[in-house]
């Protein structure tokens, strides 16, 4: 098994309860990963499966309790480590104990204002993510930005590329949110209003470089699936690893489970999701998800893809169009 970059969840610990979170209630068991099982899973992943590249996730993940140990362990090991935060006091008090090189930062931000924001996360919490990201670029970190779609700040998406683009971020990941965790199905955008918001992230200057997740796919462009090709790995604070974060919260949707220095295979996770790509044509995980799902996306002359393929779209300099965009798996 070749696992080039895996995702460890540290904790459900988590400062805010976002309107999107496909974490969901998970949040207020509030769990943090045994230090040990942190420890083994580092070490095995990097002697193997291959792994170089390590985010560390939450919940949020500034505010587990070893998240000094998982970032010094992960730099002695040699991974290359990101933190992917909501932005807050836990997170710039992080920075300042951290040269930039022990990890790159993605912080996420849902509007372009701060009312709308706060509104999603919780008050103060779109200033703190800005501040965050300013903190960060000026310590000569590499600073990235998640921005997670739905009809609830869809018509805020494209202002909030531009206001990530004054703040200099090195991309943006732009997530489509489904109705999983906190989220309820009237937040799902249609294939039709996630491609159109691809084509104007297209033709808008201004913008920073964006990688747009290929959720709804021209119908005759081959599907892929990282859960199929077992490349993906994510542990989970109740020691779960998830092969795709579409199948969490369905029931035995983790493809493994760690367990005393080892993964042990979920033979029902295969007996219950064992539909192929050749089969389906779609996410396999999507029909579970949503079953109006794949419906939606065939009128509209779509497959679901996978979340770990990217469209590329590359901001040239103000007033010139941007240009898409290549598919490339797990682009971070």
């Amino acid at each position: 098994m070749l696992v080039p970059a895996a995702d460890i969840y540290l904790t459900y610990r988590c400062n805010m309860r976002c309107r999107h979170c496909f974490v969901g209630p998970a949040l207020d068991r509030a769990t943090d990963l045994p230090t040990s099982a942190l420890i083994g899973f580092l070490r095995s992943a990097r002697t193997e499966w291959g792994t170089r590249e390590i985010s560390f996730l939450g919940g949020e993940p500034t505010l587990y309790p070893d998240i000094d140990l998982a970032i010094n362990l992960g730099r002695e090991l040699g991974y290359h480590l990101r933190i992917v935060s909501n932005g807050g006091s836990s997170l710039l008090r992080l920075m300042r104990r951290h040269a930039a090189d022990d990890f790159d930062l993605a912080v996420s931000l849902d509007a372009a204002s701060p009312a709308r924001h706060d509104a999603l996360r919780r008050p103060g919490s779109f200033r703190a993510a800005v501040e965050s990201i300013t903190v960060g670029r000026q310590q000569g970190r590499r600073v990235s930005a998640i921005l997670s779609v739905g009809r609830h700040n869809l018509d805020q998406a494209l202002d909030t590329l531009l206001v990530l683009g004054t703040l200099d971020v090195e991309h943006v990941n732009v997530h489509y949110v489904t109705d999983r965790g906190f989220a309820s199905a009237d937040m799902l955008a249609s294939p039709q209003e996630w491609r159109r918001l691809c084509e104007e992230i297209g033709r808008s200057s201004g913008l920073p470089d964006v990688r747009f997740e290929g959720t709804f796919q021209p119908a005759d462009r081959p599907v892929s699936c990282a859960a199929e090709q077992e490349s993906m790995l994510m542990l989970f604070p109740d020691q779960r690893v998830y092969s795709c974060t579409m199948f969490v919260g369905l029931d035995d949707g983790h493809a493994h489970r760690w367990s005393d220095g080892s993964l042990i295979r979920n033979e029902r996770f295969r007996h219950r999701y064992g539909r192929t790509i050749e089969s389906s044509g779609h996410c396999p995980a999507a029909s579970f998800v949503n079953e109006t799902l794949p419906r939606s996306a065939e009128a509209a002359g779509c497959v679901i893809g996978c979340i770990f393929d990217k469209e590329f779209i590359t901001a040239r300099q103000a007033g010139q169009v941007a240009v898409p965009r290549t598919i490339d798996r797990r682009a971070q």
